[in-house]
């Protein structure tokens, strides 16, 4: 815990904006969409649907972006403009597999630099140079990303999961001196392990009011929650939703922010959160 650090209660919603239903490939570094090749029709959409979810709710986010969507969505988009109060982070540029594990090529450190260099120089074209966060494609993290994150003033990483406590989670600093702000893991209902990340809802596999159970087991630090874009508007088994169950996941992606204001806590990017509470 850093010096200084005063009991809060807040919430940080987090978007990863990448190429749609991703996956890590065996023997390529760059991921790709499902069926072959990059997409990113599903993420612009589904980014159009969690800003109109926001701004109803009158809401501020952390998005992540992978520097190649950012590239293929300012061609069409106003992303400037769309991102005013929010805030900008860094997700990769090809949504590499940094540890190797899906892809059988583990990266070096200059391996590393040359996939950041190229996310930061997309991100700066588009919305202007400025010190960033991090969050690893596939939230998988190794010792040259750690050592090049730190090596190029990286704000915070947001790669890691850490264990809701005694209703307690807060931001940390790794072994490597890097602020961690860590996506959260507890227990449901039913004892079964839930994870601060939307997925297994938008694959149909969880309802919302888990994770509002989850908003209510909360009681101090930073719950930080994540999604996908392309999520709100493709699942990985299901194909492109149909206009129905898009409209029902917006309403109750809706609901869940209306829970977390419910619940007392306050709605925060990550490093605002970070500025407030660790000095950054």
């Amino acid at each position: 815990m850093d010096a200084g650090y005063t009991l809060v209660r807040a919430v940080a919603f987090t978007v990863d904006v990448d190429r749609d239903v991703n996956q890590a490939c065996q023997g390529q570094l760059c991921s790709i969409s499902q069926g072959g090749g990059a997409r990113f029709s599903s993420s612009a959409d589904g980014l159009k649907a969690v800003l109109r979810v926001l701004e109803r709710a009158g809401t501020k986010a952390t998005f992540f972006w992978e520097g190649r969507t950012a590239q293929e969505l300012s061609k069409n988009m106003d992303l400037p403009s769309m991102m005013k109060g929010h805030e900008v982070a860094l997700h990769g540029h090809e949504h590499e597999d940094f540890s190797g594990e899906g892809t059988g090529i583990p990266m070096d450190r200059g391996m590393v630099k040359q996939a950041l260099d190229q996310g930061d120089a997309a991100l700066d074209a588009v919305f202007g140079k400025a010190p960033r966060g991090f969050r690893a494609p596939y939230q998988r993290v190794s010792v040259p990303l750690f050592e090049e994150l730190v090596a190029r003033g990286c704000l915070y990483d947001s790669s890691e999961t850490a264990q809701l406590m005694d209703g307690r989670i807060v931001p940390y600093r790794n072994s490597y001196g890097l602020l961690e702000a860590p996506v959260c893991w507890a227990s449901d209902r039913k004892g079964r392990k839930i994870v601060s990340y939307l997925w297994p809802y938008h694959e149909g596999k969880r309802p919302m009011s888990d994770y509002m159970d989850l908003v209510e087991q909360f009681e101090e630090g930073l719950l930080v929650i994540a999604t996908h874009s392309w999520h709100m508007v493709e699942s990985f088994c299901g194909g492109l939703h149909p206009q129905e169950r898009i409209e029902r996941g917006m309403k109750e992606m809706g609901d869940l922010l209306d829970a977390v204001k419910g619940s007392g806590a306050e709605l925060v990017t990550i490093k605002e959160y970070l500025e407030r509470e660790h000095g950054l």
